[in-house]
């Protein structure tokens, strides 16, 4: 027997009675959740008997007798149909007893007339759970934490059923959360350790693999662009391509490297072409804090801008599921210019949650741009910018729309995988961006980008048009 709160599943599915009534509540046997409260036993002639089985049905749950409790719950029942004591008894029973399929079908009965009740919503969904219905079994959970976003229970039942879909990074989001709202919660301090060595819940036993659990996850994503340049003196397009890869270790660490060819084309002038290689990595043993650091390298057919590079470093604090906050720091060198130049970049960063719903999140992000040049470009060193994000998360879309002002030169983007190394004075610029998910593995996606900038001493005023598509697969 622990005493940690969650049912203990043997081998037989039988659950403990008293870490069962810990789970899911004590006084719910009696007062039948919060949603309906006490149902009065419809003839008067039968409260005796009502009485008389959900006394004997509760003794006999208390000496560990649930197919003894669930006779006398089931008896009761009878007698007083609507009773939800009866009812509600019946289902804590079934649930010791790991006859999930039957509990489903009475909470299901329970919530048809009282569809607010807090514990039958509850052990529907951990009945749900526990036979792998995942997909209902959050549409439950997400639904209750809508009406109680705070409430420890739901979210540990969340949290249990990312684990058992080997959701690792989400779960552990979501017991940190618990850990804030219920410092020292012995569920979700066995569970944010399991998840760090990356061994199997010790709260799901039923669902774990035969097997060793993978410690690793990758993702890889292919991309191709167009750009389209307007008001030029000689940039025409540029053709782009890339791919990205990323490899955790557990919930503990993170690498990502990029390899990128652009193909730059001119009006009147030989076409460029400029490969680009960046690597990061980011640690999360710190609990709510990601450190990340990396670096970008420059190979161009231009002698100016070849072997120019970056490094990058910063810090992140997250609420899980509510909000993040960081600070980037980026250091990019020019070598091969005629006259050397160094740019340093701080970027500020908030984003936060605005609104989730079941299947439904709306997010913001936004970003600051400081950025300092060595030596003055066109009569200024520093350059500043605020750029907004907003996406909208719809089961398997997201649909985003972004937009920044202010001014840019040499700025580095996209966390340190996008720089922009040419002489051109950035002046604002929006686009939007469609994701899909084709299940757990397959995404793609498409963005369309518009951008203001000058070439110093050539053009005051132009624009580009950016293309791009990408497919993504999560292994």
């Amino acid at each position: 027997m622990r005493s940690d709160g969650i049912p203990c599943i043997t081998g037989g599915g039988v659950a403990s009675v008293a870490l069962l009534l810990l789970f899911f509540g004590r006084a719910s046997v009696w007062a039948g959740g919060d949603g309906g409260g006490r149902e009065s036993v419809a003839a008067s002639n039968g409260v005796a008997s009502v009485a008389r089985e959900l006394t004997l049905g509760w003794q006999c749950h208390t000496n560990a007798d649930y197919a003894g409790a669930l006779t006398h719950y089931r008896a009761a029942a009878q007698t007083s149909p609507k009773s939800l004591d009866a009812l509600m008894g019946s289902l804590l029973e079934l649930l010791a007893l790991g006859r999930f399929e039957e509990a489903e079908k009475v909470a299901r009965g329970v919530l048809k007339e009282h569809p607010a009740n807090y514990y039958a919503n509850l052990r529907l969904a951990y009945s749900l759970r526990m036979q792998g219905k995942y997909g209902p079994a959050r549409e439950i959970a997400g639904r209750m934490l809508e009406l109680y976003p705070a409430d420890v229970l739901f979210l540990l039942e969340t949290g249990l059923l990312q684990r058992a879909c080997r959701q690792e990074i989400p779960a552990r989001d979501t017991f940190l959360k618990v850990q804030l709202l219920d410092p020292g919660n012995p569920i979700a301090g066995q569970e944010l350790e399991s998840l760090q060595k990356g061994s199997p819940s010790p709260n799901i036993p039923s669902l774990a693999p035969s097997g060793p659990v993978s410690k690793f996850g990758a993702t890889a994503i292919g991309y191709c662009g167009f750009l389209d340049y307007h008001g030029t003196a000689s940039k025409d397009h540029a053709n782009s391509a890339g791919v990205y890869a990323a490899l955790g270790q557990g919930l503990t660490h993170l690498l990502e490297v990029e390899g990128d060819l652009i193909h730059k084309f001119y009006r009147g002038y030989d076409s460029l072409r400029q490969w680009d290689a960046t690597a990061a990595y980011a640690n999360y043993s710190i609990p709510g804090i990601k450190l990340r650091m990396g670096g970008h390298l420059v190979s161009s057919d231009d002698p100016y801008t070849d072997g120019g590079y970056v490094l990058f470093g910063g810090v992140d604090y997250q609420d899980p599921g509510s909000w993040s906050a960081g600070m980037d720091g980026f250091f990019t060198k020019y070598p091969n210019l005629q006259i050397p130049l160094e740019v340093g970049q701080l970027t500020p960063h908030f984003g936060i949650t605005l609104w989730r719903a079941p299947g439904l999140a709306w997010e913001n992000d936004v970003r600051g741009y400081w950025i300092h040049l060595g030596r003055e470009f066109d009569g200024r060193q520093n350059y500043y910018s605020v750029e907004e994000r907003l996406s909208l998360k719809w089961h398997r879309w997201t649909l985003s729309g972004m937009g920044w002002v202010g001014q840019q030169m040499f700025a580095v983007r996209n966390q340190g995988f996008a720089l922009y190394n040419m002489a051109e004075d950035h002046r604002g610029g929006y686009g939007a961006e469609i994701r899909h998910a084709f299940g757990r593995h397959l995404e793609i996606g498409f963005r369309f980008s518009r951008e203001h900038f000058r070439d110093l001493a050539i053009t005051p005023n132009a624009t580009s048009e950016s293309y791009m598509a990408l497919l993504a697969w999560n292994f």
